[in-house]
């Protein structure tokens, strides 16, 4: 009889993540997987708060945050993951912190900068995954840029009023090719796109949760992410779930000229961080 490999889950991880493995389909197997899982989510804001609580609550091992703005108080409707006292501090740093006296077991680090054209190659390179939070056409641009370049599968996504939509860029499919690059589907996107003013936290929530299962399902080998815009209209109960289209002469494009400068993405350069 073939002699069963230890998890390298601690007794203390197994029984915190108990109710998980016991899900049809999940097992200790799957949260190995989430454990040894790297991923950088950029923005810890409305979108990207409750979405690296609830990776990181799931188990993700590794959580890189990237984010160069402060906590205000018009926006904790929207990002419960920071109290009153924490308002002006840096959101990755009191993010990482919460997040640590959540899971301790997980490592979360914060990168304070403005993801830009001279730094997107670095900073993603040590990950397995990108989720960009940013809601900020020009960084989704720099970052879907730098995930081609280094084969890195990309997710993105945006809230406007009512109306959400995310999808899975640049991800290996099942015949082996990748889905196309955010790059690629950009007129796609644009008819979600409602820059009136407002924003309700529910609606962040509720979109942050629905990207965090589509990644534990992803990271699981469950198709639907792969290749997919997801979009759901708040006010009407609509759900929609379209293909992504792959410009391969674009994406080819892409690789053999680099990075492009920030003017040319039409991307504002913040001074870097003082910590």
């Amino acid at each position: 009889m073939n002699q069963q490999l230890p998890y390298m889950l601690s007794e203390k991880e197994l029984e915190r993540y108990k109710h998980p493995i016991a899900v049809p389909g999940m097992g200790a197997g799957l949260q190995e997987t989430l454990k040894n899982a790297r991923i950088l989510v950029i923005g810890a804001g409305g979108l990207g708060s409750p979405l690296i609580q609830y990776l990181s609550a799931a188990g993700v091992g590794v959580i890189g945050i990237a984010d160069y703005g402060v906590i205000l108080e018009e926006d904790l409707h929207r990002q419960p993951l920071f109290n009153m006292q924490d308002l002006r501090k840096h959101k990755a740093k009191m993010a990482a912190s919460r997040l640590f006296s959540l899971n301790p077991w997980n490592k979360h680090y914060p990168f304070l900068l403005q993801v830009r054209p001279d730094n997107a190659v670095q900073v993603i390179s040590g990950f397995d995954l990108v989720i960009d939070c940013s809601q900020h056409r020009a960084t989704h641009l720099v970052v879907s840029d730098a995930c081609l370049l280094q084969d890195k599968p990309f997710i993105t996504g945006e809230v406007h009023n009512w109306v959400a939509w995310w999808g899975g860029f640049n991800m290996l499919l099942d015949n082996g090719s990748r889905s196309g690059s955010y790059r690629c589907n950009e007129l796609q996107v644009d008819e979600f796109r409602n820059f009136d003013a407002g924003a309700m936290g529910a609606t962040h929530g509720a979109t942050a949760l629905l990207m965090v299962n589509e990644v534990i399902k992803y990271l699981a080998g469950v198709p639907g992410l792969a290749g997919k815009m997801h979009s759901f209209n708040y006010l009407h109960q609509q759900f929609e779930k379209t293909e992504l289209a792959l410009d391969a002469t674009g994406v080819a494009a892409v690789k053999e000229r680099g990075l492009l400068t920030a003017d040319e993405y039409g991307l504002e350069v913040v001074p870097d961080v003082e910590d």
